[in-house]
């Protein structure tokens, strides 16, 4: 399994999203109050600005919104050349995240890509999404 080339921190903030994608299950902040998910995390929701939310599942199938091909590594150590996508989840947010296994011929906007789970190079288990 190739490892791919994101370098987030844990934070307090972050640590429930890391320990799921670790059990291969990908959430995102659920607002209790206005019902809507938001991504990243934020001390409030990014829609009604209501502290009240919590992380909650999602389906991990969307569509490719935008992609770029990065061809050097942001740090050493990481692997490079990998495309970087926007996803649109139908939960009604977007993430970046890394798009892998899809040959360049079929990378498009509009591609359908479900999760996956790869690990980084410090070891944590980050989503991916590849083409379904």
């Amino acid at each position: 399994m190739s490892q791919t080339a994101f370098d987030f921190p844990v934070t307090d903030l972050s640590r429930p999203y890391w320990e799921a994608a670790s059990q291969g299950r990908l959430t995102a902040p659920k607002c209790d109050d206005c019902g809507r998910f938001f991504f990243a995390p934020e001390i409030a929701c990014t829609h009604c600005f209501s502290l009240n939310w919590t992380w909650s599942p999602v389906a991990g199938q969307g569509e490719v919104y935008s992609y770029t091909t990065i061809h050097r590594a942001p740090q050493p150590g990481m692997a490079a050349p990998y495309v970087l996508a926007a996803i649109d989840l139908p939960e009604g947010f977007a993430m970046f995240a890394h798009l892998v296994d899809c040959p360049p011929e079929a990378l498009a906007c509009g591609l359908p890509v479900q999760v996956d789970f790869r690990p980084l190079h410090d070891g944590r288990i980050a989503p991916v999404f590849k083409p379904r």
